[in-house]
């Protein structure tokens, strides 16, 4: 649900530097032979991809019944995600694209895979074609599957073509309770179109972001305990608003749908939280 840059690297660099590498002369040849079809299947992408209609690319099982989906698949996993080989320098950046090695799907943990946003074993024309590859942890990755689209609204966001952060679309609330909880949910603007919001919720529901954020928020409440007794105890119930707010500024100020920039904002709308709740 985070954006990154799309790569510069074209399929066809990314493809020929990969074929450099096969010794089989027949199977480089019989790759040499797909070069129009590599290039024709970006090109497809890319206009799909624009308008979040990836699910209207058909799937296949070979590329003109010349080079096989494993072949292709080799091909990835032999001559561009293996360390060492002549594609690894094109895997390597754009593993390291994503900002602050974090994971545009979750936007929490750090990056450690590159995923297809069209599975190389249906698409294979699309193997190492690189703006069909980013970077991921292996969690969103693991959970997001090989399934195939069926719509425009259970695709997950592209964090090539899809912008979803410039509005807020992320909330939270405090439950009140000893300990102090926060629940994460899905609140989209009303510009929004219908389609937009349903791909919001799909991606943050697929990858159950509401436990994660949850998980992480609660550690957060509790190792803020003592700051905000300090607060409370100076200034009373203003004055752990006023810090809580201070935080959120921060955090909002980088990411305005980061977990943390949601926790505080719930936390400082809180009277319950911040009139001692904090510390129950």
């Amino acid at each position: 649900m985070w954006k990154i840059q799309k790569p510069d690297i074209t399929a066809i660099d990314s493809f020929d530097t990969c074929i450099a590498g096969i010794r089989d002369d027949a199977l480089k040849n019989r790759l040499k032979g797909v070069r129009p079809n590599i290039i024709a299947a970006e090109i497809a992408f890319e206009a799909a991809a624009s308008n979040a209609d990836l699910h209207e690319i058909v799937s296949e099982t070979d590329i003109a019944g010349s080079v096989t989906a494993k072949e292709m698949k080799n091909l990835y996993d032999r001559h561009m995600a293996r360390d060492g080989s002549r594609g690894y320098a094109i895997y390597d950046k754009l593993m390291i694209a994503a900002p602050d090695d974090r994971c545009p799907f979750c936007g929490h943990r750090n990056v450690s895979t590159l995923d297809h946003s069209l599975p190389k074993s249906q698409h294979p024309s699309l193997a190492v074609t690189p703006i069909n590859l980013i970077p991921s942890c292996k969690d969103c990755n693991h959970t997001k599957g090989n399934a195939a689209l069926i719509g425009k609204t259970d695709q997950f966001l592209n964090a090539y073509f899809d912008d979803a952060i410039t509005e807020v679309w992320l909330s939270a609330e405090i439950v009140e309770g000893s300990p102090a909880a926060v629940r994460f949910f899905v609140e989209t603007p009303d510009q929004w179109n219908e389609a937009l919001s349903k791909r919001v919720l799909h991606q943050f529901t697929q990858l159950e972001l509401a436990q994660l954020y949850a998980s992480q928020g609660g550690r957060q409440l509790r190792n803020m305990r003592g700051a905000l007794q300090d607060f409370y105890d100076a200034g009373g119930e203003a004055a752990v608003r006023a810090d809580l707010w201070r935080r959120h500024a921060s955090y909002s100020a980088v990411e305005i749908n980061a977990w943390e920039t949601a926790l505080y904002q719930a936390a400082a709308a809180s009277d319950w939280y911040c009139d001692g709740g904090f510390a129950a």
